[in-house]
C-alpha cells in the first residue's frame, strides 16, 4: 500500500500545473456572433472549432461570457476577463494583453454601395464600423467623419441611408451577413490579417499553454479541427 501511495504521489507531481481546478473567464465579442458565439455547450459557429481545439487542448476549464467588443477589450484591460476572442492585433491592446498565435486568416474589407462615387481616400469619405473595432487604425490619415455603431447591420444600413460611404469589416464576419448576398454592395479587400485571441499579460502560463495547443491544432487535418466538441 505504501509503495502504491508513493507512486501515486510521484505521478501527481508530473501532471501539468493547469490540471488544477482553476477556471478562466473567456470573453467573446458579441458583434462576431455570426462566426463564433457562446451556447449551452460552449462555443459554436463557423470558426468555433478552431477555438475549441485550442481551449480544450490547453487543458483548463473556462467560463464563457458574451460582451460587446468595446466592453470586452475594456474588461480585458481591467483584468475582469482572462481571454478575449476573436480579436486581431492592435497596439492599444498590446499594452495590457498578449496576442496569441494565429487561429484563422482573414482580411479587412471596405464595403460600399455599387453606385458610390466617393473615392476611399478622399478627405470627405465617411466611414462606419462597430464600436471598439481595431480596423479603425487604417483611417488615421484620413480627415473625413467616422461613425461607430453597435451592430454590423446598422453600419450597412447607414450606407443605404446615405449617411456613410464605406463600412470597414472583416471578411469572415461580412461573409456571414445576409447583406453580403445582396447585389447593391461592393466589397474591396484592404489588408490581410491574423485573427486570434488576447490573454491578459499577467497570465503568461495560460498564454503559453494556449499557443502550444494552437500549434498542435494546426497540425491536425482541418476537418478534425472543425469537429472538435
Amino acid at each position: 500500500m505504501g509503495r502504491l501511495l508513493a507512486l501515486a504521489a510521484m505521478l501527481c507531481t508530473l501532471l501539468p500545473a493547469h490540471g488544477e481546478n482553476r477556471s478562466y473567464r473567456v470573453g467573446v465579442g458579441q458583434e462576431f456572433s455570426n462566426v463564433v458565439a457562446v451556447g449551452e455547450n460552449g462555443l459554436y459557429g463557423p470558426i468555433a472549432g478552431a477555438y475549441r481545439c485550442i481551449l480544450d487542448g490547453a487543458g483548463y476549464r473556462y467560463d464563457f461570457v458574451t460582451l460587446p467588443l468595446a466592453r470586452l477589450v475594456h474588461e480585458l484591460e481591467l483584468g475582469r476577463i482572462d481571454v478575449g476572442l476573436p480579436l486581431v492585433q492592435d497596439p492599444v491592446r498590446d499594452r495590457f494583453a498578449v496576442f496569441g498565435d494565429t487561429v484563422v486568416k482573414s482580411s479587412y474589407l471596405r464595403i460600399s454601395l455599387s453606385a458610390n462615387k466617393v473615392r476611399p481616400h478622399e478627405d470627405k469619405a465617411r466611414y462606419v464600423y462597430v464600436r471598439g473595432f481595431a480596423g479603425k487604425a487604417l483611417l488615421r490619415d484620413l480627415e473625413g467623419p467616422t461613425f461607430e455603431v453597435s451592430e454590423w447591420q446598422q453600419a450597412i444600413a447607414m450606407l443605404r441611408l446615405g449617411r456613410a460611404d464605406y463600412v470597414l469589416i472583416t471578411e469572415k464576419t461580412y461573409g456571414t451577413l445576409a447583406e453580403s448576398k445582396q447585389g447593391d454592395l461592393t466589397a474591396e479587400k484592404v489588408r490581410d490579417l491574423d485573427v486570434a485571441y488576447y490573454v491578459r499579460n499577467t497570465l503568461p502560463e495560460l498564454a503559453r499553454s494556449l499557443n502550444q495547443a494552437s500549434d498542435r491544432c494546426h497540425q491536425l487535418p482541418a476537418k478534425s479541427v472543425s469537429q472538435v466538441r
